[in-house]
């Protein structure tokens, strides 16, 4: 570590002095007067230097997780990690804490933030900031450790103050997260090679479509799965690795590289998926994922439960439901419901929401039975919209010794590889 490790950490963190600078004058530094003046005063002499003097120690600390430094080349990313509408309390040994009013601060192992109004509350002191940085080789939020850095900012979401707790990082540590907590242990390399290439896409692709967030992906489902340092493992650290830099494009523009668990023999098109054309997303015979966990599957149902899912669709108790129509690939497209007189056709992607993510498995549906007095029973295949990779299949094809670049090319077929650094 050194000089240059200094600058990378620094350009990690460079939306937070900006957020953290807005409106205020700039001195002959790179950081904003008002920001140098909330700084310890380690801090601030240690950014004449590139790197935080305190920050600089606690980095070099022993500590059994590597820090993985930003490389120069490197795209950083920022991911929300947690929203919290009382405390945050964050752990981890040499925790510093920088913002304006902070100076001074010397937590213990673990610094509470919380709100007073939509004012910041850190460690029971008012400051006069809207944002709070954490800093430490390893931090611990809610069972989960993060490298380096925990921004906790003040906002309001949907009506109501929060604190929104944010983790910068390096794309290739992200990358190396994210094929960790989507895949399983012990699926070959192949597999986590493809993995890293469209989560890699995908992040780099939504990192500019939220330039005006304080982040640039969740950390769940919604974006993609990321649950910090304790999921890492080696394989998972190679594919990033070995496929550094890669990127999935279509034209001049980052493909749109959607994946999913299970396909169940078929991917779907993103035309009968999301509604949208998209070229290298057409659908496509997979045949490689029949050690799926759920590539087969059976649900059954109450009445009840049914009448409690669609009961605000259709007013009352449901008589009877019946698949009207399906896409190419075989999944269900709308979905019949009666109560009474009324009718009400759904799509088969909110027949699927509506009765639950974790229920019904996918909208792959082979057939469909209900009854007032056998309730509902579902035989499916697959896990997931569909669209795009099918992860079990990467797997099969990985263990046939497939190439990840051929198991790209299947299912995101007339997209290019391109190497951004």
């Amino acid at each position: 570590m050194g000089r240059r490790y200094g600058q990378v950490v620094l350009m990690a963190l460079v939306p937070l002095l900006l957020s953290l600078g807005a409106a205020a004058p700039m001195g002959d530094g790179a950081v904003p007067v008002g920001l140098q003046a909330g700084l310890p005063a380690g801090l601030q002499a240690g950014l004449r230097a590139d790197l935080p003097a305190g920050l600089a120690t606690s980095l070099m600390g022993a500590v059994s997780i590597a820090p993985a430094p930003i490389l120069s080349d490197e795209e950083t990313v920022r991911i929300a990690v947690g929203r919290f509408h009382k405390d945050v309390k964050i752990g981890g040994n040499n925790l510093e804490v920088v913002c304006a009013g902070c100076e001074g601060m010397r937590p213990g192992g673990t610094v509470t933030v919380s709100l007073k109004g939509q004012a910041l509350v850190v460690d029971g002191k008012s400051v006069p900031a809207n944002v709070v940085v954490v800093t430490a080789p390893v931090l611990t939020l809610s069972g989960h450790h993060y490298r380096n850095f925990l921004e906790i900012r003040s906002l309001v979401y949907k009506g109501r103050p929060e604190l929104l707790v944010v983790h910068p990082l390096g794309l290739e540590t992200y990358v190396t997260g994210i094929v960790s907590s989507e895949l399983p242990r012990g699926w070959p390399l192949g597999a986590y090679q493809a993995q890293a290439v469209a989560a890699r896409t995908f992040a780099m692709m939504q990192k500019y479509r939220r330039l005006n967030l304080p982040y640039h992906m969740e950390s769940s489902v919604l974006d993609q799965v990321y649950a910090g340092v304790e999921r890492e493992h080696a394989l998972a650290a190679e594919a990033a690795q070995t496929t550094r830099g890669v990127v999935l494009t279509s034209g001049r523009h980052l493909a749109e590289t959607y994946f999913h668990a299970a396909c169940g023999g078929n991917t779907e098109s993103a035309r009968e998926g999301w509604g949208t054309h998209i070229d290298y997303m057409p659908g496509s015979r997979c045949g490689f994922c029949d050690s799926a966990n759920r590539h087969n599957w059976t649900v059954k149902l109450k009445a009840n439960d049914v009448d409690k899912a669609f009961k605000r669709l259709v007013g009352g108790d449901v008589d009877s439901i019946e698949i009207t129509s399906k896409t190419k690939s075989g999944r269900a497209k709308q979905v019949l419901l009666k109560s009474g007189s009324k009718k009400k056709t759904v799509t088969g992607a909110d027949f699927r929401r509506l009765l639950g993510w974790s229920v019904v498995w996918s909208t792959q549906i082979d057939s469909l039975r209900y009854s007032r007095g056998g309730g509902l029973v579902v035989v499916g295949r697959g896990s997931g919209h569909g669209v795009g990779m099918c992860q079990w299949g990467a797997r099969g094809q990985a263990l046939k010794g497939i190439g990840w670049r051929d198991i790209l090319e299947r299912y995101y077929p007339g997209s290019k590889l391109v190497t951004l650094y």
